[in-house]
C-alpha cells in the first residue's frame, strides 16, 4: 500500500473523529457550573425565572445560568465597580431554528438583543449585550470574564448562523 494513501486515510480518520467529538458535545447543564475557573459563581435557575433574565420577545427558557465573580470588577461608570457577569439561557435544541429566526428578527433592535452564544447536543444557547458584565465592553471588562468564556467554549459547539 502506498505510504501517502496510509498517511491520508490515516488523517482522514483522525479528522472524522475530532469532528464528530465536537458535534457531540452532550454536557448535562450542571457541568456548565463545574466548569467555571475558581473565583466564579454559579446558579442553576429551572423555574420561576425574572424576566429580566432573558431577551425581551423570548420564550421563557428550560433553564437560565448566571455567574458572577465578585473578586473582578471594573467600572462602568466612574468610581462605580460592577462585578464581573455571565447571564446564559439554555432552550431545547429542538427550537434552534426557531430561536435562529427570533435572533435574527431582533437584530433592528438597539441593545438588549438576544445573540447565539453556542449550543450542545440538548440545548440552544442564548444571551444578550445586557447580560455580559451588564453591557459593559471595555478591554477591563472583556479580560474579567475571557478565563469564563473559555472554558465554556470546552463545552460548547459555535457556529455560524
Amino acid at each position: 500500500m502506498n505510504p501517502i494513501f496510509k498517511l491520508l486515510s490515516i488523517a482522514f480518520v483522525i479528522a472524522i473523529c475530532i469532528s464528530c467529538e465536537k458535534a457531540d458535545k452532550n454536557p448535562a447543564l450542571d457541568d456548565f457550573c463545574s466548569a467555571a475557573p475558581a473565583g466564579w459563581n454559579c446558579e442553576i435557575v429551572r423555574d420561576n425565572f425574572d424576566i429580566r433574565d432573558y431577551p425581551k420577545n423570548a420564550d421563557v427558557p428550560l433553564a437560565v445560568i448566571k455567574y458572577q465573580n465578585p473578586d473582578r470588577a471594573f467600572e462602568k461608570y466612574v468610581d462605580t465597580p460592577v462585578s464581573s457577569s455571565l447571564i446564559l439561557d439554555f432552550y431545547p435544541i429542538a427550537q434552534k431554528q426557531e430561536l435562529i429566526t427570533f435572533i435574527k428578527s431582533q437584530q433592528m433592535y438597539s441593545w438588549c438583543i438576544p445573540i447565539y452564544y453556542g449550543e450542545t447536543k440538548e440545548y440552544f444557547i442564548i444571551t444578550s449585550p445586557c447580560f455580559i458584565n451588564s453591557g459593559t465592553f471595555t478591554d477591563e471588562a472583556d479580560a474579567c470574564i475571557e478565563d469564563l468564556h473559555n472554558a465554556l467554549e470546552e463545552l460548547i459547539t459555535k457556529n455560524s448562523y
